[in-house]
């Protein structure tokens, strides 16, 4: 992985109220460049990056439709035990529902 470049997450897939995917590509959060443009990641391949460490963020389109870098994504383990993903801070209108589904 580049120095400057985390993995970013621009859209959710959805089965019901569970995140199955994500599009999530390499970001240069330095030149706000794309070194890896988003391609479909099942939940379990983002759930392996931020184990091995790799930082996740999400990011939203600004008022002016350019990329705004959003809080790190995290895991988290719901009741019955499975993963899905989370922010790990809480911004108004910054959400993991805010995200487009594909």
């Amino acid at each position: 992985m580049l120095a400057n470049a985390i993995y970013a997450i621009t859209a959710l897939q959805y089965a019901g109220p569970h995140i199955v995917g994500a599009m999530m590509g390499l970001m240069d959060t330095v030149d706000h460049e794309w070194d890896l443009p988003p391609a479909p990641a099942r939940l379990n391949d983002v759930v392996d990056k931020l184990v091995e460490g790799d930082r996740v963020i999400s990011v939203f389109a600004d008022e002016s439709g350019w990329l705004a870098c959003g809080p790190e994504v995290k895991v988290d383990v719901l009741a019955d035990s499975s993963e899905t993903l989370a922010l790990a801070e809480d911004q108004p209108g910054r959400s993991l529902r805010d995200l487009p589904t594909y």
